[in-house]
């Protein structure tokens, strides 16, 4: 097993905490709003043989950060690429997280030589910002958390202490609403026939988020995009099936090197 480094960095303003395993082509991950970057474990290790996996804590609960919307999160990707030297990268995320990737392929498309997407908002999601409690307990935690998965059992007790913990204190009840009601209001779907790098999406055949059909949505309108689909899997598929999920996107990292390699290439292909 190879060994995950955990780091942080000050930068400017702005403060970074990420996990990275490997070498070579970075590979930018981020979790969802419930998520956290150790979610991305089994795939830092999956990935680490072919490129430099990383996971980012996105910063939506910081008090440095004024706003939770996806377009300024995607801000702070492109400053943290910045603090690393890195001029370009694979961006990825679940949920929330692929639509801060989408964001930032948007406005930056330079900066993004590939998109990784799973169970990603922009098109339509689920969403829970109706009827939260103002002090939610663990019952009313552990039934959403449980709306994520096709398995229930994927919903330890330790886990929702810790986001119950989170969600105790106001500050951050209101900025997890603040971030959710952004998302939903931020509908990129006119946008993304200009993204033209390679786009690889997995998606669970169970979301119950990000349904099946904004899976497909997604792959219609994005032009060099694959779609993968995972059985008896919800809306976070490097969870719950964590094996498949790397096995497809190691697969799809390897196959799509040199498209990512040539960018102006892929672009003229792709008009």
């Amino acid at each position: 097993m190879r060994h995950t480094i955990e780091r942080t960095r000050q930068y400017g303003s702005s403060s970074f905490r990420w996990s990275e395993q490997g070498a070579g082509e970075p590979v930018l991950l981020m979790h969802g709003l419930l998520g956290e970057r150790a979610h991305w474990a089994a795939s830092l290790e999956a990935l680490a043989g072919c490129c430099r996996p990383m996971a980012l804590t996105l910063p939506i609960f910081e008090p440095w950060l004024a706003e939770t919307s996806p377009m300024e999160l995607s801000a702070c990707v492109r400053t943290f690429l910045d603090s690393q030297g890195i001029s370009q990268a694979v961006i990825g995320g679940n949920s929330l997280g692929g639509h801060v990737a989408l964001e930032l392929a948007l406005a930056h498309p330079d900066r993004v030589s590939g998109l990784i997407l799973t169970g990603s908002s922009g098109l339509f999601e689920r969403s829970f910002t109706q009827g939260v409690p103002h002090r939610p307990d663990s019952r009313w935690v552990r039934g959403k958390m449980q709306e994520i998965f096709f398995d229930p059992g994927m919903v330890t007790a330790e886990w929702v202490e810790s986001v119950q913990r989170l969600l105790s204190a106001r500050d951050s009840v209101l900025r997890l609403l603040q971030a959710a009601r952004a998302a939903k209001r931020r509908n990129i779907e006119a946008y993304l026939p200009t993204i033209r790098v390679p786009t690889c999406l997995i998606w669970g055949k169970e979301d119950r988020i990000t349904p099946l059909d904004v899976a497909w949505r997604f792959h219609a309108l994005i032009p060099r995009s694959n779609l993968f689909l995972l059985p008896r899997c919800g809306h976070a598929p490097m969870l719950e099936q964590p094996e498949a999920f790397n096995a497809i996107l190691a697969d799809w990292l390897w196959r799509t090197r040199e498209e990512r390699r040539e960018p102006a290439l892929a672009m003229e292909v792709a008009r």
